[in-house]
């Protein structure tokens, strides 16, 4: 009995096989590619091409797939993806549907179609620079059998106000180590999603899955669940930072509820064993949308963001950052002051 219920708290074949799916593939069943590269898309017309042209321009050794998870786009992102397939047929499957399926059903109806040892991730906006990225991250897993995941860098670009691609920073780990445990993954943000390679028979999907606002960081998780994770401190993959994206449209409230979800699920997975870091981790994301919601001149929802940020770090509050949390608060509800003491101390 004990055994049914916990299979019950985890998403069994039959739920991804329950995802709608269609899919156009001519790959042969007897190869066995060890690398299966994700690629969920939605409405990336314009950023497609490139993003599938940058995975089929790896080299390497062994076989590897391609499987496009298309998810009901408006635009001509479908077309594209056929296109690659007939153009690629050995080499590139695409899984779709007639009705938008949501992100996570998405990614899992061709994370459950994967053949290969292990899987790497490019969404549809963006790409990878590195032709080597999958040959070296391959080979690095199976000399470090523990090891359960291998990230590196990736560069972030945005549009200028004339429509240029410009660099605006690199999102890696805060500390450059040579393995990270699941305790150092919980409260920074280490590898984007198009960075990262894992081990497929690692990981075990819980129901909460489905109900998460993003896949990458619940999956790091449960990777790092099982064992290390090990960094390569080299820009393989580039995020590109545009409105069309998810996240850009979500407000820091709705950004702030999503990330407590997350971590108050995430927390209960494991037992609370990590509480105390968790708890920390909230503190600061919610803080960092009360941050961005101040700026914006959003006061009221910066008030109530501070006020959660300073629940989950209650009773652990530190006198060394006291006074930094009470000059935030004269700023919410008396600017007035804020702006008199900010001047005199300019004078002093």
């Amino acid at each position: 009995m004990e055994q049914k219920a916990k299979q019950k708290s985890y998403l069994s074949a039959q739920d991804f096989q329950s995802v709608p799916a269609e899919e156009i593939s001519a790959i042969s069943k007897d190869l066995n590619p060890l690398v299966s590269v994700l690629m969920i898309t939605h409405n990336h017309e314009i950023h497609i091409a490139q993003a599938i042209e940058s995975i089929l321009n790896q080299e390497c050794e062994f076989s590897f797939e391609l499987i496009i998870g298309e998810d009901c786009s408006l635009d001509r992102t479908r077309e594209i993806c056929l296109d690659f397939q007939k153009r690629y047929p050995g080499k590139v499957r695409v899984v779709f549907s007639d009705k938008n399926v949501g992100m996570h059903r998405n990614f899992g109806r061709i994370w459950h179609r994967a053949r290969g040892k292990y899987i790497a991730m490019c969404e549809g906006d963006d790409y990878w620079v590195d032709r080597g990225k999958i040959a070296k991250q391959a080979s690095w897993l199976e000399e470090h059998s523990k090891f359960t995941l291998y990230g590196s860098l990736t560069e972030k670009i945005r549009q200028d106000k004339d429509g240029f691609w410009i660099k605006c920073g690199v999102v890696g780990p805060v500390e450059i180590r040579d393995r990270y445990s699941l305790e150092d993954l919980i409260p920074h943000y280490n590898f984007h999603f198009s960075s990262i390679m894992l081990r497929k028979d690692m990981i075990r999907f819980p129901l909460w899955f489905w109900d998460m606002y993003c896949v990458d960081r619940p999956l790091y998780l449960l990777c790092a669940e099982k064992g290390p994770v090990g960094f390569l401190p080299e820009i393989t993959s580039v995020y590109r930072l545009h409105e069309g994206g998810i996240w850009s449209t979500v407000t820091q409230r709705e950004k702030a509820c999503k990330s407590i979800k997350l971590f108050e699920t995430v927390n209960k997975h494991f037992k609370h064993r990590y509480n105390k870091c968790i708890r920390l981790t909230i503190s600061s994301i919610v803080w960092s949308y009360m941050a961005e919601s101040l700026e914006a001149g959003d006061r009221s929802s910066a008030r109530r963001l501070f006020w959660v940020s300073m629940s989950y770090l209650f009773p652990r509050l530190k006198i060394s950052t006291l006074r930094f949390q009470m000059v935030v608060f004269l700023r919410l509800y008396f600017p007035s002051i804020y702006r008199g003491l900010r001047n005199a101390r300019s004078k002093t």
